[in-house]
Order: C-alpha cells, then sequence, then structure tokens
C-alpha cells in the first residue's frame, strides 16, 4: 500500500488516478523548445512520461519519423541513455522527463516536417502524440499580381490586387496593406493576401503598397502606383434665355480627365438628328422649336480603348412676343351672356387689357387665355373690341374682336334737324344704324304715308354697321315739315324723326344756375337749338337802380352742351336777376331768370399802431371817393331822366320768328326781353348804356367799366354764319349712341 506520509507516494497517487481516466495515446505528452525550429539554431524535444502499471523501469524511446533513434532510462545509478542516431543528443531532465536535442549545425532544411514521438520500451502503447516539426523561413520574396505599374483602374470600377511572399515562409507572414500613407486594410492568409481596389479619382497617383512580415522580423514590401483613369468634368449654364430671331453661342468648358485629351460634342434630348461636334453651341436665327434641352458631353479614352464621358445638361428657353389667336367675330342674341375667348402664345406668359375704344375694361395678367364676359348682350355691344397684349419680350401687341348682337336697328340718331337759309335749297345727309342682319329703310310722312321726294341708299361698313344716306330737294314751303325714317329688320323696327325747316331765332337755354359771390357771379347753363345758323351767348345782371354789369360772349359749343361765363363788377350784399341771352342772325331769346344775391365784403383790418394812419388815411380817401361818386350819379341820373322825357323809348321791332322751333311768348314778356337786350346793347346813336355804367363807377373801376361799355355788344364780336346752304342737327339721343371703334367710325358728312 502506498503511505501518505511522503510526497513521493502523493504524487504517484494523482499521477495513477489521471492516467486512468485517459486514453493510453494520451498518457505521453510530447513538447519542443518553440512552436517553430530555426535553421542553424539549437531545438530539443521534452517528452514527459510515467512508469506503467505493473512495469518498473523508467525509460523512454524516441521516435523520428517512425524510427526509433535514441533511448533514454533512469535507475539508482542515475541517467542511461543509448544514442541510435548521431545528429541528435539525449539527456535526462528528471526521473519522469527526457529531452532530444538537434543541435544547431544539425538545424537543417533535412528536419523539415519530420515527425516526432515518444513511447515506453516495454510497452508501446504508452506514448505520445505524433508532433510535426517545422521549421521557421522568414519573408524574403514579396510581390503584387497584377505586377504592372503602374497600376491602371478605371474611375468606379473594382480590380483584385494580391501580394504574393516566398511559398515556404513559416509561419504564414502577416499581411498589411497601404495607400499612400493610410493603412487600408490587414489580414491573414497561408500565403498570400488580395485586397479589392475601388478606382477613385482622389487617389490617382498615390502608392499602393503590400507589406508582409513573419517571425518578428522586419516586414518586407512591394508598391506600384495607381493610375486612375476618370472623364473630363464639363461645365456648361444650366439654362440660357434667347429672344425669337436672335442667335445663342455657348461654349462648353471642362476639367481635364485621365487621360487628358478631352473632345467635346452636344446632343438635343428628343431630337436625335441633333448632333454637334466641337464645345461650342451655335444657333443662327432661333426659332420656338429651338427651345428644348441641350447636352454637352465631354470624353477622353482609356487605356483599354473604352471611353470616359461626362455630360451636363442646358435648358434653352426661347422667349418671345405674344401671338393673339385670330378667330371669326362672334354671334349673339340679345340679353345673352357672352364669353369673348381668345389664346395668347407668348413666352414669357403676357399681361392683357380689353379696350373698348380708349376705355379700359379688364386686365388680366400673367395668362395665355383672354377672357372677357358680357352678361347681358345690347345692340350697343356690338362693336370692335381692342385686346391688347404684351409681355418683356414685346408689348402693345393688338388685335380686335369683334362682337355682332343679333338686335333690331339702332340709329345713331334718333333725330335730325336741317334747317335752310331759303328756299330753294338741296338737303343731303346721312346716319349710321347698327343692326344685325342688314336693315330695309323707308321714309313716311307724319300721316304714316311714304315720302317719295326723298332718295335714300345703303352702305356697309361692316357686318352690322350700315350707313344710310338721304337727299332731298326743297323746291317749295309743303317740302318742309316733319318726316319719319323707318329702319327695320326681322327682330323690330325703329324710328328716326326727321325735321327739315328754315332757319331763325334759337331756342331759349335751360338749366340755369347761379352761384354768388362778393362782386361776381358764376353762371352755368345748358345751349338750346341753335336755329340753324351759329349762335352765341351773354349773361345780365340785373339789380337796383345803377347796378348791372354783363359777361364776355361765350361761342356756341354745340346744343345740349353745358357752358359757362362770369359776370363781374358786382355789388356786395346785393340782390341780382340774371338771365342768359342766345343770339344769331336772326334773333336773340332769353332764358328764364334766376335771382341771386351777392356775398358780404369782408373789412381787413390789423392791430398793428404803425397801420393806424394808413387806415384813417384810407377812411377818408373813400369818403372822399364816394362823395365824388354820389355827385357824378346824381349827373348822371339827372341827365338820363331829362333824355327819357323828352325821347321816349320805343319797343323794338322784333323779327318775325316762323321756324317751328321758335319759343312763342306773351307779348309782354317778349316786350320785357326786347328792352332789356336793348338797355345793354350799346347803340351808335344811343348812350343810355354808358350812363348806366357810368353810374356803377366805383373808385378805380373807372376803366374796367369803360371796358365793359365798349365791349358790350354781343353781335360786334360775333362770328359770321356760315354760307352753307343748310345746317343739320342731330337730335339729343346721339349722346346715349356709344362712340364707335376704328372699324365702326361714322364715315358720313354733312353736306
Amino acid at each position: 500500500m502506498f503511505s501518505l506520509s511522503n510526497a513521493k507516494d502523493l504524487y504517484w497517487v494523482v499521477l495513477v488516478a489521471f492516467l486512468f481516466s485517459k486514453s493510453k495515446e494520451q498518457l505521453y505528452n510530447m513538447t519542443g523548445s518553440s512552436e517553430y525550429a530555426e535553421l542553424g539554431k539549437t531545438f530539443m524535444w521534452t517528452c514527459e512520461m510515467f512508469v506503467p502499471s505493473g512495469m518498473t523501469d523508467n525509460a523512454v524511446f524516441f521516435q523520428r519519423n517512425g524510427k526509433s533513434c535514441g533511448l533514454l532510462a533512469h535507475n539508482e545509478d542515475g541517467c542511461l541513455k543509448f544514442d541510435l542516431n548521431p545528429r541528435y543528443t539525449f539527456a535526462c531532465v528528471s526521473e519522469y522527463s527526457y529531452a532530444l536535442t538537434i543541435p544547431a549545425e544539425n538545424m537543417t532544411e533535412y528536419e523539415e516536417g519530420s515527425v516526432w514521438g515518444c513511447f515506453y520500451p516495454g510497452d508501446g502503447s504508452y506514448k505520445s502524440p505524433h508532433v510535426v516539426l517545422n521549421i521557421a523561413i522568414d519573408v524574403h520574396n514579396v510581390s503584387m499580381i497584377p505586377s504592372d505599374n503602374p497600376l491602371t483602374l478605371i474611375e468606379g470600377t473594382k480590380r483584385e490586387i494580391r501580394c504574393v511572399v516566398n511559398i515556404n515562409a513559416v509561419p504564414p507572414p502577416t499581411f498589411t496593406w497601404y495607400l499612400g500613407s493610410k493603412d487600408i486594410s490587414s489580414s491573414v492568409g497561408t500565403d498570400a493576401a488580395s485586397i479589392n481596389i475601388t478606382g477613385k479619382k482622389v487617389d490617382n497617383a498615390k502608392t499602393l503598397q503590400c507589406r508582409a512580415s513573419n517571425n518578428n522580423k522586419a516586414p518586407k514590401s512591394s508598391s506600384t502606383m495607381l493610375n486612375v483613369a476618370y472623364p473630363p468634368i464639363v461645365s456648361i449654364p444650366s439654362s440660357k434665355d434667347v429672344i425669337e430671331g436672335f442667335n445663342l453661342s455657348v461654349k462648353c468648358q471642362a476639367s481635364p480627365g485621365n487621360p487628358n485629351t478631352t473632345s467635346f460634342f452636344w446632343t438635343k434630348l428628343n431630337d436625335l438628328e441633333f448632333l454637334n461636334n466641337g464645345p461650342m453651341l451655335q444657333l443662327s436665327n432661333v426659332q420656338k422649336t429651338s427651345a428644348g434641352t441641350y447636352r454637352c458631353t465631354g470624353e477622353n479614352t482609356y487605356f483599354n480603348g473604352k471611353k470616359g464621358r461626362h455630360s451636363q445638361d442646358m435648358a434653352v428657353d426661347v422667349l418671345y412676343g405674344p401671338e393673339i389667336e385670330n378667330k371669326a367675330h362672334t354671334v349673339v342674341n340679345e340679353t345673352e351672356r357672352v364669353v369673348l375667348m381668345r389664346m395668347i402664345d407668348s413666352n414669357p406668359l403676357s399681361n392683357v387689357s380689353w379696350y373698348d375704344g380708349t376705355k379700359l375694361l379688364k386686365t388680366q395678367t400673367a395668362t395665355k387665355t383672354a377672357i372677357l364676359i358680357i352678361e347681358d348682350a345690347k345692340c350697343t355691344d356690338s362693336k370692335n373690341l381692342t385686346l391688347v397684349a404684351g409681355n418683356t419680350v414685346q408689348s402693345n401687341v393688338t388685335t380686335y374682336v369683334e362682337l355682332v348682337v343679333n338686335c333690331k336697328p339702332t340709329p345713331q340718331n334718333a333725330e335730325i334737324t336741317f334747317a335752310i337759309p331759303e328756299i330753294p335749297a338741296k338737303v343731303e345727309w346721312s346716319t349710321i344704324v347698327i343692326a344685325y342682319p342688314e336693315p330695309r329703310f323707308t321714309v313716311k310722312y307724319i300721316n304714316g304715308t311714304n315720302n317719295s321726294r326723298i332718295s335714300m341708299s345703303l352702305s356697309k361698313n361692316s357686318l352690322n354697321n350700315f350707313t344710310i344716306h338721304c337727299e332731298q330737294q326743297v323746291d317749295q314751303g309743303n317740302h318742309l315739315g316733319t318726316f319719319y325714317l323707318e329702319v327695320s329688320n326681322i327682330l323690330g323696327s325703329s324710328e328716326i324723326l326727321l325735321h327739315i325747316v328754315k332757319q331763325g331765332k334759337p331756342k331759349a337755354p335751360t338749366a340755369i344756375e347761379v352761384m354768388c359771390y362778393v362782386t361776381t357771379a358764376r353762371i352755368k347753363w345748358k345751349s338750346s337749338y341753335d336755329g340753324g345758323t351759329l349762335q352765341s351767348f351773354f349773361v345780365v345782371a340785373l339789380g337796383d337802380t345803377y347796378q348791372s354789369s354783363r359777361s364776355d360772349v361765350i361761342e356756341d359749343d354745340g346744343e345740349n352742351k353745358v357752358h359757362h361765363a362770369t359776370v363781374p363788377f358786382l355789388y356786395p350784399s346785393s340782390l341780382y336777376t340774371f338771365y342768359v341771352y342766345a343770339k344769331n342772325k336772326y334773333g336773340v331769346t332769353l332764358s328764364e331768370a334766376q335771382n341771386c344775391t351777392t356775398l358780404k365784403e369782408i373789412s381787413i383790418t390789423t392791430e398793428s399802431s404803425s397801420g393806424t394812419g394808413k387806415i384813417v388815411g384810407s377812411i377818408v380817401g373813400a369818403l372822399v371817393m364816394l362823395a365824388f361818386v354820389i355827385s357824378v350819379s346824381y349827373f348822371c341820373k339827372r341827365r338820363f331822366t331829362d333824355r327819357d322825357r323828352h325821347n321816349p323809348a320805343k319797343p323794338a321791332d322784333l323779327n318775325k320768328d316762323t321756324s317751328i322751333y321758335t319759343t312763342i311768348k306773351k307779348n309782354q314778356e317778349e316786350n320785357t326781353e326786347r328792352n332789356l337786350y336793348n338797355a345793354l346793347t350799346p347803340d351808335e346813336n344811343q348812350s343810355q348804356y354808358e350812363s348806366l355804367h357810368m353810374a356803377d363807377i366805383r373808385g378805380s373801376k373807372t376803366n374796367t367799366y369803360e371796358s365793359l361799355k365798349n365791349n358790350s355788344s354781343p353781335s360786334t364780336d360775333q362770328k359770321k354764319d356760315s354760307n352753307t346752304s343748310v345746317f343739320a342737327r342731330r337730335g339729343s339721343s346721339e349722346e346715349n349712341i356709344p362712340k364707335l371703334s376704328e372699324e365702326y367710325t361714322n364715315t358720313s358728312s354733312m353736306k
């Protein structure tokens, strides 16, 4: 039995228990002095063993490639050695540990790959596992595959690069990759390493290096320069605007690629036939069809014959002025809703305006569709509307948009008057009628019978615009009178009232309005029929005794027109009666009276003590002037009274008015008008008006009143009447007919 009294017994108990738990092949352990042997350096194998059960000897065999090369034993006498191969030396390390040494001189490539082991001599089943002897061989030959230098890559493509060392390098080397100074990869392989390189423009001309090392030795390396092929980079504007009809020239520029020889060509998207070689794109007389996307391509040729290309697009926008759609006229019925529409082709978009003559109807901004809506069409809407379009390229592009409204005839004049100075006379006139369809016409007497004396004709100005021409010879008095011109079509009829009369006195002015100030008055009135010849106006202001004045002569601007006049030299705070006189060569008529009181005169004072003398002087001067005026007034009044006593005034013999437009008044009113006119109209044989004005003289106004006296006669400065045989006057309804546009202008004339 084993005794636990000593350490040796304890060791064997533990070792036996351990060995019985293992298989026999794992009982002995064979280890080398290092993982790899080195040529020319000593290497030692150590075998750890135990004595099998039932055995007594401590012994072990060393075996190389299945052959025993030495026996070692240990007993009381010490270490026993039996050298079977002189290449090796043996030693007992301990009682259970034995060593085989390969001397440095014998550590040659002969030992490379030899298989070693140890076993118990009495029972070969007690042995160590086989161990292979590997000799360490340094890396001494490093190269890259492919071996091109420079190594050419195409930008964006990948290529595998392998680093290869001497095939017998042991242990396997460690590989490290550098691109320039940057470590880009490391890996471990049995005899080589590889890496995938992607061609990049920024890596062109950089050095790619492979480093390999083992056995803790300094690495060996191999390197090559990268030649990355890449295309040129072109540069052009992203867009270009050009006005139609102009020329366009654009140069395509490029940063050189690798290789740096660059060629250029231009293409156009969606136009396969367009090709322009060279860097210059030149378009002459640019048209709308020239718009589009143009592409410049720069290219070079790689080492393998392939092309390196880079392209950039440029949008060409052709700018042109507005082109308004041309359409036929629009025909609608009265009261219908009308939508007038025209397409506007322009670049950039146009601003449009609709006009009726010079009247602006509507504006639209940045549009390609011009629209004008008339909710309720009327006959008078038949006209040429003007459509104006413009943009930054061209402004004021104009077209007419014709609107025709189906309607009964609408005459330009509802009433026409012809005043002839004498009989016989020839009457010629014309008037415009708007109608669609074309109208028919006839002239009738008041009783409805046809008038065959008036000859008529119709001329067409435009689609719905007509001129009716009439002519009559007036040979006797019964040819004068009032007639109806009836104009009709399938939609209805209209009548024009025609008056043929002899010239006479004008009708009285109407709508009198008076605005009084301190020493003046402003009068407004509306003119009436002029009696068939030229008329003029003046205003008379009648106040208390010796207080009267009149305006300058006002020329006639036409029937039913508003006229203005100013009456000067009135007294403050005085009531005046105003009359507007109308005069032509046949006589005078006056308006109804209008009363107005002038404003109170405002005295101007000063608080300055230095002005007191001036005020006193002014008062004294005023008193002296007042005394002078009273004296003059007294003598003038006395003279005027004495003359009236000896020469009483007789009523004037008025011209007898045969015109149908003469305003019939009572004899008393007519005599009053004539007396007023005679009183204010100077005559070479009378001095009443001068006396009247002398009574109105105040201070420094003497010259002014004298001037009024000298210019008081409206007949003296009046324009001479025309010698034309016939005067035609349109009725007031003419104002309701809209002014016609260029196409609708009345081309008729009064003869």
